[in-house]
């Protein structure tokens, strides 16, 4: 009768080291996989960002370069000022005529 007690005295204390681990790894899981998915979601957000910067990046050279040549190019001026309707003093226009 003494082994008897003695093993279950055993048997409760392995139950317990074995729910007190399963609690544990579930605890651990469960805080990786949360941070797994909000790694996930911020290098999505990270990657949509670069792109961005990258486009915003493009968009900058292109208009530095229209104000470089707006500043150094007097045809550009003029196929700029044109756009608008405008013309220089004593120049003269053609005016489509569609009739």
């Amino acid at each position: 009768m003494a082994e008897t007690i003695s093993t279950k005295g055993h048997r409760s204390q392995w139950l317990g080291i074995g729910t007190a681990a399963m609690l544990t790894l579930m605890l651990c899981l469960t805080i990786n996989y949360r941070a797994f998915s909000d790694l996930s979601k911020e290098s999505g957000e990270n990657e949509l960002l670069e792109k961005r910067i990258q486009n915003v990046t493009s968009e900058n050279l292109g208009l530095q370069e229209q104000i470089h040549f707006l500043k150094n190019d007097p045809s550009t001026v003029d196929r700029e000022v044109r756009k608008f309707g405008l013309r220089r003093p004593k120049q003269k226009v053609s005016v489509p005529t569609d009739r």
